[in-house]
This record gives C-alpha cells, sequence and structure tokens, in this order.
C-alpha cells in the first residue's frame, strides 16, 4: 500500500469563505476540533444560547464565516487553563460534547449492545454501552494494509471464548460463551478513533503506531450509510505533534486542510479516483450519515425520537437483570 504525501495549494478569498483559528500556544488539537464541529452543522440549531459553552460555540462557528478568529472566550469557557500543554483531540472532542448542551452533544451519540449467549442461544448477559467515539486498535491486526472498514466490521463479529473467560448458563447447567455486538442506536455522526496512541505490555511503554491505513469514503453498517466528510489528522511523535484537521466543505464539495490559522485546498482530493484513501497521519474520522435516510429519523430541534431508542435499549437491560435476578432466586429455592 502506498500512502500518498498530502500537497496543499493556498486559497485565496475567492476560493472559499473559511478561515483558521490561532494557535494560543499548543491549541492546534482544539483549532482542529473546532473546525469540525464548525462544519458539523447538524448540531448548530441545537445549541443553546442560554448555556455559556453554547453561546461561545455559536459565537466562533458564526465568526469563522467572516474572518480568521481568536479562541481565548473558548478556552475559558471550557476550562481550559495551560494553553501550552499539549493534549488529545480525541479528548478534547469527547470534553466539549459533555459540556454542551445534549440535544447537541446526541448528534455524536450512538449505543452498543453487548449479548452473551451460549452454544444453545440462552441469553446469558447483555449490557448496552452508549458511546461518541468508537476505537479501533491498529496493533491487533497482522495484515501489512490496515483497512478500516474491515476493522470497524470486526466490532461486530461474533466471538467464542473459553477457559476463564467462560460463564455459568443456568438453562444448561454447565459453563459456555459467546458474544456479540450491535449497533442499535446509530448516532447521525459515527466517529471513528484510530488508535495510534497505546500502550505495549511487552516493552512496557506507550507507543505511536505511524500505520498507514486505507480509509473508505463509504461505510455500511446494515441499512445504514455512512459517508466520510471529517478527518483529524497527529503529525509527529508520541511526546510532541501537530494536529490539523481535512474537512469537506458542503459549499463546494472540496476538502480543505484547516492548520490553525492556514486553510489550504488540497490539492490532491481524497477520493477523486478512489472510494478509499491512505494514510499515516490520519486520527479521527467523522462520517455523516446519508441524507436521505438522515432527514427521515433525526429532525433538528426534535430529539424525542432519539432520546425514546435509548430508553428502551437501557429498559430492556433493566428487564433482562431483573428476570436474570428472579430465575437465580427460583433456582435456588429449588435446590432448597
Amino acid at each position: 500500500m502506498i500512502c500518498h504525501k498530502q500537497r496543499f495549494k493556498h486559497v485565496t478569498l475567492t476560493q472559499s469563505r473559511h478561515y483558521g483559528l490561532h494557535n494560543q500556544g499548543a491549541t492546534c488539537y482544539l483549532n482542529s476540533v473546532l473546525q469540525v464541529l464548525s462544519m458539523t452543522t447538524e448540531i448548530h440549531n441545537r445549541l443553546n444560547t442560554t448555556k455559556e459553552t453554547d453561546f461561545h460555540l455559536i459565537n466562533i462557528f458564526e465568526d469563522l464565516k467572516e474572518a480568521t478568529c481568536r479562541t481565548e472566550t473558548i478556552t475559558a469557557a471550557f476550562g481550559i487553563q495551560d494553553v501550552h500543554e499539549q493534549r488529545d483531540a480525541a479528548e478534547c472532542l469527547e470534553m466539549i460534547l459533555r459540556e454542551i448542551s445534549p440535544q447537541a452533544s446526541e448528534v455524536f451519540q450512538g449505543a452498543l449492545t453487548y449479548t452473551t449467549t451460549c452454544s444453545k442461544d440462552h441469553k446469558i448477559i447483555e449490557e448496552t454501552n452508549e458511546f461518541w467515539t468508537l476505537p479501533l486498535s491498529l496493533k491487533d491486526a497482522h495484515d501489512s494494509s490496515y483497512s478500516v472498514e474491515r476493522s470497524f466490521e470486526m466490532i461486530f463479529k461474533s466471538k467464542s471464548f473459553n477457559g476463564g473467560n467462560m460463564v455459568y448458563c443456568n438453562d444448561c447447567d454447565r459453563k459456555t460463551e459467546a458474544e456479540s455486538c450491535e449497533m442499535v442506536v446509530s448516532p447521525p455522526i459515527l466517529t471513528l478513533l484510530l488508535k495510534r496512541f497505546d500502550f505495549d505490555y511487552n516493552t512496557m511503554t506507550h507507543f505511536k503506531s505511524h500505520r498507514c491505513v486505507d480509509v473508505p469514503r463509504e461505510l455500511q453498517r446494515n441499512d445504514k450509510k455512512y459517508e466520510l466528510y471529517a478527518m483529524v489528522n497527529h503529525f509527529g511523535s508520541l511526546t510532541g505533534g501537530h494536529y490539523t484537521a481535512t474537512i469537506r466543505s458542503n459549499e463546494d464539495n472540496t476538502w480543505y486542510e484547516f492548520n490553525d490559522t492556514h486553510v489550504s485546498k488540497v490539492e490532491e482530493q481524497p477520493f477523486a479516483e478512489t472510494n478509499s484513501y491512505n494514510s499515516r497521519t490520519v486520527y479521527l474520522l467523522m462520517y455523516r450519515e446519508a441524507a436521505q435516510r438522515l432527514q427521515s429519523r433525526f429532525n433538528p430541534g426534535n430529539w424525542s425520537l432519539r432520546t425514546t431508542e435509548l430508553q428502551m435499549c437501557n429498559e430492556a437491560d433493566s428487564a433482562d437483570r431483573t428476570r436474570e435476578v428472579e430465575e437465580d432466586e427460583m433456582t435456588t429455592l429449588s435446590k432448597s
């Protein structure tokens, strides 16, 4: 696999209305995330002007339409005190999503249900976990090439366990285990985290992976289709580096590179000739649910449907746990 080097061409005002953000010291991670959120228009009408964090995001999104902006109001609103400290872009994204209004952050929120069954399909354990980002490991794949699409699909592949990992099935009266995973609530914005920063238990040291990955333009999960619209990149090493964002503009369907105050048009446009893109620097991938489905199931300003979906998953988990306790009590009584 050949990883292409990105080449950029300066953008004049006649080419684009996109503007950059000043770096306060080491806030490139924040700038990259803000540019992605600025181009994620699904959250804009959901921000609450009476909430301080939302108010400042609304202001900077509006100001970015006119000029290059400073971010001091953002760092103050979100409690970022040391602007010279290098921080992680993925952690920054989740911090912002925690601090803004729930009706805005739920655009990024999905839910996975993990179900453990025995060999006779008796349900032993079922647990639903909400997420904003889905992490994909880079060190577990042994192929010479790394496919993001294949790694994403591996999340949902059934796994069988043995030995100490096995659990007891009351119905079968023996230990057994098989686990499956399903995305029971699909977010309008699906964010994948490539785990370039990881820990090696053999050497007991942290490391950064520079592995070249194959990024698909589209992802399909059951009947849901997602299209890539933003990437956050990390250049450098574990101890020091720099973040940028590569984002496709809805205005002209063109990819731009956002590097602090400098905005560039990507000369060799990703996916111009193929449906995949190779990179050694991409760290976060943002996929937008296909427009036709998004419009039918997700109306801006109305999040009751998705809230109900999450509540139904949680209620189902609660009912299953209650039923398991009752069955255990009945089993105990019958043996006594």
